[in-house]
């Protein structure tokens, strides 16, 4: 219904005069005012178009009466508008109505659009200026005494934003030029604006009318730029953001909806007020007391469902519920309602501090935060009607009364930290505010565990926040680097925002489809193992980010190399002149640079390893190539990066330790270590060859049983070879094993040690270590007597009972001075550690699988991301179990990749790679090729290349 529609009576003909708008053609559209600033009495309808006003007071009100005046239409002054005194000529209803013309404040801000950054900057600054004015002339309204305030800031009894209002001369001029109730007066110390005869009921009048149009110029400027945040810059928005949170905690309190009341609403109850029949508000207030307790009672069960479906797990998913009871619906007592009203109302407020107050103002929030803080307030003051119909009492009136005044403080100070940075623009359910990423269907799944992955080592993620956005001038050096760069340059900004994105702790998920494209290449949507993808980003990060002129990426370059890169250098046995076994040990070193420093990204995990530690040794053992030139060849380590790689595609029971000691990788080995080590790889070697040959021979000799049985007897001296073969090769095995044994028993550690008496000389006397140490204990090696007495780190028992009770045979002091030794002996043994970092694994068969990551956080339990889902786990045996149970499922689930991080010491000021000395680089030894030269191409006799690598390099 419009204001064209009204009736024939003479009520409704005055009521269609005084809202024609001023040219006496159209209607005003007036809506009725709310909220801040807006007093119960008068009613106030606004025209958000013209801004004219229609005030009504009620003096009597009588409900249910068709209502006549003794009233002239002619009195209707449309333009200087007027008072009007309206007494019912049918029962006592009495009103006053008020016609009021607009002020002119409309004019404070030039109406948009707004096109340029200019014009954008222009608006801003004079809606923040009237947001100051808003906030001064309010004051003049709530105190009827007032006759100054300060212009100043920092002056006394200054109000909201009024630096902003004098900083525009321009608003604070038109301002005073339309209300001339108002004066600038200037003392000796700050401008004020003075208000003239304060207490006469006309500059009361203006000053409600000031107010409201203020107001009402910020709402529709507000109004008008939802949803229309296109037209500013990102500084622009950042300020538009701020203003809206300042605004909408005060003045537009709420939100725009909660200001006024639709049009249709408005005028249905402006004629039902001026013409009946209606309700006076105060009426209407009656009928909601009239609410049964069979409704009270239903509310109240409204209440507790909202709280239980909604609000309490996401506290209990945030660990926030320790305190908090639900409300109970236990009336028997007076204290029954204010008890259930404190506690819906904690309930509420930790809500809001812990998560809704962020949520409201996010992109998850389709509403707005104007109307998602409306509805704020709504749920926390839902049951209080009902409280007052089921349990009324003055301790009901008090918390209700007390559970506004918090919500108000807490809003507050939520909107002042936002404005200050601290804000969200989402709200995360995810533990540890972690972030997943999404996989919409395109085999994501490996990228998304790796990335898990890169983002958890913050070094890295720094290097890429901070890295340069990439330029259509950052060329590439030449045009073969173009493809390679075009890749690199999108997986560059792909890591930049995604990394941003999952920076951000309300950040619930994201997607990293831009990356995995760069990683993928064409193949995206193809699966792809983790370690393809680890090997195809280093290529993209150190050669793609090599090719653009300037180099604009070395930081990041740098960081990946520190972080994730190692190297290698190369020892080489060669044979001896005249003799093909290579049998003596005089290992040399590598004859090329590529050999000297040979960069890896990951330890490979072979099929016979069953636990990384066995991989690590491999890697760096003696391994036969196969040659004649360079017949044994070994790893040794120049560069261990902080984050250590194993990677495996083929091992499928992989025991992973949540420890590795690489000291003895570190710390130099003496010669006779060296050549132990040596004589273990060759008998280990030799052992895997016996093995492999009886395990062919074997069913060998059975088949040529049968085939000697069909052919009359006919190979018996074939199968009787084979069988005196098979005998002698098996025959080789337990001595061959009893020389391992020995040769393990003898590296220990990989440390050389002293003799027990040289290592406990000092502490205990010789006697005592041959009658305790060797005898009693039954140890003849430090290693041994270090197992028994300080395995771990820590004291064992067995000290105690060496020094206590019936068996002592050792002082305190002898034994304080031998754990002193031993303790530095552990110290020096386990001055390189690393602990796990993180885990992939892969769940299926062949190219049909899963990927989940298990990130371990600073302190302690791991983070398991499968894709969006995220999940957190106590401690590595849970790691273990939730890989057990993957397992069980139907498809086998078995690690791909497990990184470890070097363990910092009070002695690293930084998280380093350790950096080890490397051998000279020497092409002749002698006369002679070291080694033998490695010729490209071509092998150097036997079944393998001369100084080919033993294993592939990752």
């Amino acid at each position: 219904m419009s204001v064209a529609s009204i009736g024939e009576s003479h009520a409704e003909r005055f009521l269609g005069k005084i809202c024609l708008a001023e040219d006496g053609i159209g209607y005003l559209t007036p809506v009725e005012l709310q909220g801040e600033a807006v007093p119960d009495d008068p009613r106030i309808w606004f025209c958000k178009n013209s801004f004219n006003v229609v005030q009504v007071r009620v003096k009597n009100f009588i409900p249910g009466q068709v209502h006549e005046y003794d009233v002239s239409l002619d009195s209707v002054n449309l333009k200087d508008g007027g008072v009007h005194n309206l007494r019912c000529k049918r029962c006592t209803h009495d009103l006053q109505v008020k016609r009021i013309p607009k002020l002119g404040l409309l004019g404070l801000i030039q109406p948009p659009p707004w096109g340029t950054a200019h014009e954008v900057d222009v608006m801003l600054r004079k809606l923040q200026a009237a947001a100051g004015l808003f906030y001064l002339v309010r004051e003049f309204v709530r105190d009827p005494t007032r006759e100054e305030a300060p212009l100043v800031a920092s002056a006394p009894g200054a109000t909201r934003d009024v630096a902003k209002l004098s900083a525009d001369s321009e608003v604070l001029n038109m301002f005073l030029d339309r209300c001339n109730i108002f004066a600038r007066a200037v003392d000796s110390q700050s401008p004020k604006l003075r208000l003239h005869e304060c207490a006469k009921p006309r500059t009361r009048g203006i000053l409600l009318k000031a107010v409201l149009e203020i107001k009402m110029l910020i709402l529709v400027v507000v109004e008008h730029l939802q949803g229309e945040e296109g037209v500013f810059n990102s500084r622009q928005l950042q300020e538009w953001t701020n203003f809206q949170i300042e605004i909408h905690e005060d003045c537009l309190k709420g939100g725009v909806e909660a200001q006024y009341k639709t049009n249709e609403p408005s005028w249905e109850s402006l004629k039902a007020l001026v013409c009946g029949p209606g309700e006076h508000p105060e009426a209407k207030k009656d009928v909601e007391a009239h609410l049964t307790a069979a409704g009270a009672q239903k509310v109240l069960n409204e209440c507790l469902s909202n709280i239980n479906k909604t609000v309490w797990p996401r506290l209990q998913q945030k660990s926030q519920l320790a305190d908090l009871k639900l409300p109970s619906l236990d009336f028997s007592s007076a204290a029954g309602g204010a008890e259930f009203k404190l506690r819906h109302s904690c309930i509420w407020m930790r809500a809001v501090e812990t998560y809704l107050f962020d949520l409201v103002h996010s992109s998850q929030y389709p509403k707005g935060f104007p109307h998602g803080i409306a509805d704020i307030r709504k749920q926390v003051s839902r049951p209080d009607l009902a409280l007052k119909v089921l349990c009324p009492s003055i301790a009901l009136d008090k918390a209700v009364k007390n559970s506004q005044a918090e919500l108000d403080t807490l809003l507050a100070e939520k909107a002042e930290r936002r404005r200050s940075g601290v804000g969200t623009d989402g709200i995360n359910f995810n533990p540890r505010n972690s972030t997943g990423m999404v996989n919409p269907g395109e085999n994501l799944c490996a990228s998304n565990a790796l990335l898990q992955l890169l983002f958890s080592v913050q070094p890295f993620a720094a290097a890429v926040l901070d890295a340069p956005e990439l330029m259509t001038k950052d060329e590439p050096s030449s045009p073969s680097s173009r493809p390679l760069q075009g890749d690199a340059g999108q997986l560059v900004g792909g890591l930049r925002r995604l990394f941003s994105e999952m920076s951000h702790p309300d950040r619930a998920s994201s997607c990293a489809r831009d990356v995995a494209a760069a990683l993928y290449g064409k193949e995206l949507g193809s699966q792809q193992d983790c370690d393809e993808l680890w090997h195809r980003l280093s290529s993209l990060v150190e050669d793609g980010l090599s090719g653009l002129a300037g180099k604009p990426y070395g930081a990041l370059q740098k960081a990946f190399e520190l972080l994730f890169t190692g190297a290698t250098y190369e020892m080489r046995l060669k044979t001896q002149i005249g003799d093909s076994t290579a049998c003596g040990f005089a290992p040399v070193g590598p004859d090329r640079e590529d050999a000297a420093k040979k960069p890896f990204l990951t330890i490979p995990v072979q099929p016979g390893n069953k636990t990384l530690k066995q991989a690590l040794e491999e890697f760096t053992s003696w391994s036969s190539t196969g040659g004649d030139e360079v017949p044994w060849t070994q790893e040794r380590f120049r560069r261990i990066p902080p984050f250590l790689c194993f990677a495996s595609r083929q091992v499928s029971a992989l025991e992973w330790e949540e420890s590795l000691n690489l000291t003895r990788f570190v710390v130099p080995a003496s010669a006779s270590m060296q050549k132990s080590c040596y004589e273990q790889s060759k008998a280990l070697q030799l052992q895997s060859e016996l093995r492999d040959a009886l395990e062919h021979l074997v069913p060998a000799r059975r088949s040529a049983a049968k085939a000697n049985a069909v052919s009359c007897r006919s190979l018996e001296a074939e199968v009787a070879k084979l069988a005196d073969v098979c005998q002698h090769l098996d025959a080789q095995l337990e001595p061959l094993a009893a020389q391992i044994a020995e040769l393990e028993r003898s590296i220990g550690d990989g440390f050389e040690e002293l003799d027990l008496e040289d290592f406990l000389v000092g502490a205990v006397d010789a006697a005592k270590v041959k009658s305790v140490i060797r005898e009693r204990l039954g140890v003849d090696t430090v290693k041994l007597l270090a197992d028994k007495l300080y395995d771990g780190g820590k004291p064992s028992e067995t000290v105690a009972q060496l020094v206590q009770g019936t068996g002592a045979c050792l002082s305190q002091a002898q034994a304080d001075a031998m754990l002193a030794k031993l303790k530095s002996r552990w110290e020096d043994h386990h001055a390189h550690m690393f602990d796990i970092h993180g885990i992939v694994l892969y769940q299926g068969l062949g190219q049909w699988g899963h990927y989940v990551a298990f990130i371990r956080q600073a302190d302690g339990p791991f983070l398991c991301f499968d894709d969006e889902q995220v999940r957190e786990l106590p401690d590595a045996a849970a790691v273990r179990a939730e890989i057990a149970e993957r397992g069980g499922e139907g498809l086998p689930a078995s690690v791909r990749m497990v990184v470890f991080r070097r363990r910092i010491t009070p002695a690293d000021s930084e998280l380093a790679p350790i950096e080890l000395d490397g051998p000279q680089v020497s092409a002749v030894a002698n006369g002679t090729p070291v080694n033998g030269t490695k010729r490209e191409h071509t092998d150097c006799g036997g079944e393998g290349a001369a100084g080919d690598a033993k294993r592939p390099r990752t």
